[in-house]
């Protein structure tokens, strides 16, 4: 359905320039060509006359000699033939003004004529005293051409035109652009970077209130990790107590009650704490300590939250963990023998609640909040957390440390 839409918009946009490109060229042929040709017209018509008119009031032996510089200073020709003349089929505008020019100047009607051996050449036949002068000139004489001049400015100006709403279209656009795109990453549940608040006030509004949004979104997402961790940990302590009274409760009274009410407690737990499986081993060749200054406490959670979901997933397999010293990083990988995450899915699996799995049950999973604390933490400090598909098979999770010279131990 957008084609047409698309379409129309196009067909509007052209019949818009269209219209333009008319209303332009005839206020360009109005006001500038055609006062231009007529002024140009009546030099020509006075020069022309007065020409005939000194013809005529000069001594008959200088006559030539005038001829000669009419010819060779301004172009005109005086002919002493009579040859017939014919009407040219096609008068320019110009011309027009030109004859229009000339009778006024002589008080009757003056007409262009040309001689049909030569359509080169145009001819006028000026009554003087009892002459009768007949002046030539070239259609190059005449330079001036208004057809062509106005075909040069409306292209001249489109052209402008066209540039220039390009540039504006494009300043435009740009924004809505860049906005689109941010949006359709907030949509996938990455975090999307701050639009520019600058430019038309209207986009720099937009962009503000698009930046203050994101921003209370990725705020609330981190109020309510933190407000379930919290409940989890709150919940630890009563649950802990009734599993601790029930085992004082005696077991003769109703056995099965008893079994249903142990069964819940555990799955309870199982929701709110981190579920220990029994996954593959954990080969950890110990390398050279790695000289680190970060916080234990949060590295060590994360550290856990990765190994935890490479031992729920691994298949029983065994998990190599390396770590590797750079100049300036520290990097912890763990790699497992597990099916692996799809690759569009690397980003994904950072979000709160998001499983790949599509049950609920223990064995399946956990509550989808292990990796969203990872990513959590690694951006509250300045960490870097990638998943990679490992050669064979399974995942590789690596966790980037800015490292510190003058630092702890890390071994």
């Amino acid at each position: 359905m957008s084609y047409p839409k698309t379409l129309f918009a196009r067909t509007g946009l052209t019949i818009a320039i269209l219209v333009f490109l008319l209303f332009s060229g005839s206020v360009i042929f109005y006001y500038i060509l055609q006062p231009v040709a007529r002024q140009a017209s009546e030099d020509l018509a006075a020069l022309i006359v007065l020409s005939a008119q000194t013809w005529v009031e000069l001594p008959p032996e200088t006559r030539s000699d005038f001829e000669d510089e009419l010819q060779s200073q301004h172009g005109l020709t005086l002919s002493h033939t009579n040859t017939p003349l014919t009407t040219p089929t096609i008068k320019s505008p110009f011309l027009h003004c030109l004859e229009d020019a000339l009778s006024h100047r002589q008080g009757s009607d003056i007409f262009i004529m040309h001689d049909s051996a030569d359509s080169n050449w145009l001819w006028v036949d000026i009554p003087i005293a009892d002459y009768s002068l007949r002046i030539g000139f070239t259609h190059n004489r005449i330079r001036a051409r208004p057809p062509a001049a106005m075909l040069a400015l409306i292209l001249g100006a489109s052209i402008i035109t066209l540039l220039t709403s390009l540039l504006l279209v494009r300043r435009l656009t740009h924004p809505l652009a860049r906005l689109a795109k941010e949006t359709s990453r907030f949509g996938r549940g990455e975090r999307p970077d701050p639009l520019p608040e600058d430019g038309p006030e209207e986009f720099a509004l937009l962009a503000r209130n698009f930046n203050h949004m994101t921003g209370q979104v990725q705020q609330l997402l981190t109020n309510r990790t933190t407000l379930l961790g919290g409940i989890s940990h709150d919940l630890r302590t009563p649950i802990a107590r009734l599993q601790l009274a029930m085992e004082f409760i005696n077991h003769e009274q109703d056995p099965k009650l008893l079994e249903g009410m142990h069964h819940d407690l555990a799955e309870m737990n199982h929701l709110i704490a981190a579920h220990e499986h029994q996954g593959g081993t954990v080969k950890w060749e110990k390398p050279p300590p790695c000289m680190l200054q970060t916080n234990p406490t949060a590295l060590n959670r994360v550290l856990a939250n990765l190994l935890e979901n490479a031992r729920r997933y691994g298949e029983n397999k065994p998990i190599r963990i390396e770590l590797e010293c750079g100049i300036n990083t520290v990097t912890i990988s763990l790699l497992d023998r597990g099916p692996g995450i799809p690759e569009d899915q690397f980003e994904r699996v950072f979000q709160p609640f998001y499983r790949l799995d599509s049950s609920r049950n223990q064995t399946t999973g956990g509550s989808g909040l292990g990796l969203a604390i990872v990513k959590q933490l690694c951006d509250i400090y300045g960490w870097q957390v990638q998943l990679q598909p490992r050669s064979g098979g399974g995942l590789i999770a690596q966790l980037t440390v800015l490292r510190n010279r003058h630092s702890i131990t890390m071994d």
